[in-house]
């Protein structure tokens, strides 16, 4: 049936890569219309049809990071990251594996989460437009932000420490913020989140 369907001339292996392409799209909409439970589904789907293929592996990590389940979404964002080709790529799956270790309280793989995938100028990458992601540079700092707070490493007065909340929130602040207490840092932190407009953040 499907032979009959694709023609002749090899065209089975290409339906086969549309109906990927297809299927990544459908899920994408889902995703979009805050539908994670049905994106879920497709991207399996797409995955089970081009095991090799990254994009249907980051749909289902960021399905699953919505739909609170971040353990699941690490392991689908570290296999995913096996078959990236694309910078584009990487950083969509490097924000989703840093979010859903943040979500799932690995605050130490957070902050060593660029030095485990090093992407060769992360920040040309941002903002992610093709997945209608609102995200951009300043949310995987805030991001990494929040796990040294967690931490309890909260500033470096005497030079700028990268171990430390507030040197990575002033890598995404416009107007540096200076140290005074654990809660006004916090306040900064879901401050910039607030600001991003939506629920696509980290």
């Amino acid at each position: 049936m499907l032979a009959i369907l694709a023609g002749c001339g090899g065209g089975l292996t290409a339906d086969l890569t549309s109906d990927y392409d297809a299927l990544v799209n459908d899920g994408w909409l889902k995703y979009n219309q805050s539908k994670y439970d049905e994106s879920y589904r497709i991207f399996m789907k797409a995955v089970a049809s081009e095991p090799t293929r990254a994009e249907a592996y980051i749909g289902e990590g960021w399905s699953l990071l919505r739909r609170q389940r971040p353990d699941s979404a690490a392991v689908v964002f570290k296999i995913c990251m096996g078959y990236i080709s694309s910078p584009a790529d990487s950083v969509d799956a490097v924000c989703g594996l840093a979010g859903s270790y943040l979500a799932s309280g690995n605050n130490n793989k957070v902050v060593t989460i660029t030095k485990d995938y090093p992407i060769s100028d992360i920040e040309s990458g941002f903002p992610l437009r093709k997945h209608d992601f609102l995200l951009e540079a300043g949310h995987l700092e805030v991001v990494q932000a929040m796990a040294f707070y967690r931490l309890g490493y909260y500033s470096a007065a005497e030079k700028a420490d990268p171990d430390n909340a507030t040197y990575h929130l002033n890598k995404a602040l416009a107007v540096p913020y200076t140290y005074d207490n654990p809660q006004n840092l916090m306040s900064k932190m879901t401050e910039y989140l607030n600001r991003s407009d939506g629920e696509d953040v980290l």
